[in-house]
């Protein structure tokens, strides 16, 4: 497994797929980057910061971004069912996550994105 899967803002590496409800993942953002707003319906996913300080976004119902919280490393955040989120690197050097997906389909097509 661990091949990694390069992206606009940095790259993640599936660590081990245990079965079909539980997948572990390395999330790096560089710096000045950040993921697409995104949700997932048959997954919920637990983020370790690793490494980095990151900024995690969401929309309220209204649909405007709006800022969790700054994050550090050791902290963890449970992103729920269908919860739109972003990650977001302000920083100069990267963010890694270790990201535990969990439910009833941990595949990568399990998403919507923002546009």
């Amino acid at each position: 497994m661990n091949d990694k899967v390069e992206k606009s803002w940095g790259y993640y590496a599936v660590l081990q797929h245990l079965n079909s409800t539980v997948k572990v993942k390395e999330l790096v953002c560089n710096p000045h980057s950040k993921l697409s707003m995104q949700r997932h319906f048959k997954r919920k996913e637990l983020w370790f910061f690793a490494e980095g300080e990151g900024y995690i976004n969401t929309l309220n119902n209204k649909q405007e971004i709006i800022e969790l919280g700054k994050y550090k490393p050791f902290d963890t955040v449970i992103i729920d069912y269908e919860q739109w989120h972003q990650l977001e690197n302000r920083s100069n050097i990267p963010v890694k996550i270790i990201e535990i997906q969990y439910g009833h389909d941990c595949i990568e097509e399990d998403i919507q994105r923002k546009l």
